[in-house]
């Protein structure tokens, strides 16, 4: 009996819990109507509450307005609160840069998630049944996928884009002819999208051309497929795992990068590589980066190469980067790690002056006459009459560290000792005078250079005071 399969895979997978608030999509096809009927007739074993919802994509014109009123009509009749929304898709794909399908997926999912947080509720129940989800994994499958897409979609899974909210499939392993079967026993009405059967789109290609050729190799389908999606998740399950044991602890995980020792990366399974990739592309990108496997391996190659400081575009504005001493996947737009360097904009020049105190970027600057000091903050004595300057470095330049005997570096040099990322060298903070690097500032700390200033008047002074 399908009441007895949904309520038992429902409670197997903890999927809906007593007191909770279950939306329901319903579209007004058979699948849906049949779900809202179980669940309906379960609310009391559950001990639950249901609100409906629908969306009308803007895809069949009046078609989509009569599917609203039908299951506005359906849900009075059932005497079940309701929520009724309209999206113009093919704008939505357009402003979004993606297909008509992926738009109304994620215009749905919007939107039922939109419903259950108005609603006080944090689960979401829809129809995909077995047929879906064979379709699914063949989809997958041409897209080149690997364990992870093999297990389909999962009875319980987050609401992709909407931390919170549990996305539910009761009928995942119940076939659409005995959905269909069951409206009929039970007198459901329901709505026919005509829509389904334009084969233009991939998934109803897959319906109706493709699947139906593979029932006659095998005319027991999509009980294969649910043996692949269980197997595959079971494989799935195990690899998560061994990432969270043996990876995450060396993995620091900050809200725009993920970061690992690049040894350690090395010394990584290929397996787990490509998990560790995968998986801080998903969490940062909300899902939208589209890795490949061929960019997968690529990704994994290019980071064993002597290229520190060089930048690689995933997607989903995504960059993969090589410092010293590890690797990050992070967003394009992620800040610099502000706890170790405060930085200035590219092409700074800014000049300082006696008794005018700069405060530019989190910085403090001063000059002062002879030895009178402004304020608390690093000092360093120099000959008056030079010309001082905070920019940030330019080609030729070179220091000369305390400590060094008077000798002078390139301060490309310099700056790769310190293992200062390529990408950031050009907004590290200089003070100049006389177009030489007197002071150079990492993080708190300002690095001065060799300065003689002995044997001076206190009238041939001046005093920098760096905060």
């Amino acid at each position: 009996m399908i009441l007895d399969r949904v309520l038992n895979t429902l409670r197997r997978h903890d999927a809906i819990f007593r007191g909770d608030l279950a939306v329901v999509a319903v579209s007004g096809g058979s699948d849906s109507v049949a779900l809202l009927h179980l669940l309906k007739r379960s609310k009391g074993a559950l001990g639950i509450e249901l609100h409906v919802a629908s969306l009308d994509h803007g895809l069949r014109a009046k078609a989509g307005q009569q599917d609203l009123e039908f299951v506005a009509g359906l849900a009075s009749s059932w005497r079940l609160p309701c929520t009724l929304g309209q999206a113009d898709v093919p704008a939505l794909s357009a402003n979004w840069g993606v297909g008509i399908e992926a738009a109304a997926r994620r215009a749905r999912y919007d939107f039922l998630a939109q419903v259950a947080r108005d609603q006080g509720g944090c689960c979401v129940a829809v129809g995909h049944h077995a047929q879906d989800q064979a379709e699914t994994i063949l989809m997958n499958i041409i897209r080149g996928s690997g364990a992870r897409g093999l297990r389909g979609m999962q009875v319980v899974s987050d609401m992709p884009d909407h931390a919170g909210i549990r996305l539910v499939r009761p009928l995942l392993r119940i076939a659409k002819h005995e959905l269909e079967a069951y409206c009929r026993e039970h007198e459901l009405p329901f709505r026919v999208d005509e829509s389904n059967a334009d084969t233009r789109f991939r998934r109803n290609y897959l319906r109706h051309e493709v699947i139906p050729t593979l029932r006659r190799l095998n005319p027991d389908l999509l009980a294969a497929f649910e043996r692949l999606a269980e197997s595959a998740g079971v494989d799935e399950d195990f690899i998560a795992a061994q990432v969270d044991r043996t990876v995450m602890p060396s993995v620091r995980v900050h809200a725009d990068r993920w970061q690992i020792n690049a040894a350690e990366f090395a010394a990584l399974h290929p397996a787990l590589q490509r998990r560790f990739i995968q998986t801080a592309c998903r969490q940062l990108s909300g899902d939208s980066a589209s890795l490949s496997h061929a960019l997968t391996l690529d990704l994994i190659a290019w980071s064993g190469e002597p290229l520190t400081g060089s930048r690689r575009d995933i997607s989903g504005g995504l960059q993969m980067r090589k410092g010293y001493d590890d690797i990050s996947i992070e967003r394009k737009e992620a800040g610099v790690e502000h706890e170790r360097y405060r930085l200035i904009p590219i092409a700074t020049d800014k000049p300082l002056r006696l008794g005018a105190p700069l405060l530019f970027q989190g910085l403090t600057i001063c000059l002062s006459p002879g030895g009178h000091l402004e304020g608390e903050g690093v000092r360093l004595r120099l000959p008056a009459g030079l010309e001082l300057r905070l920019r940030t470095r330019r080609p030729g330049d070179r220091f000369k560290p305390k400590g060094m005997g008077g000798r002078s570096r390139k301060i490309k040099a310099w700056m790769i000792d310190r293992k200062i990322r390529r990408d950031i060298r050009d907004r590290i903070p200089l003070i100049c005078a006389d177009d030489q690097i007197i002071a150079i500032c990492l993080g708190d700390t300002w690095h001065l250079a060799d300065v003689a200033s002995e044997g001076l008047r206190e009238a041939d002074v001046i005093t920098l005071t760096l905060a």
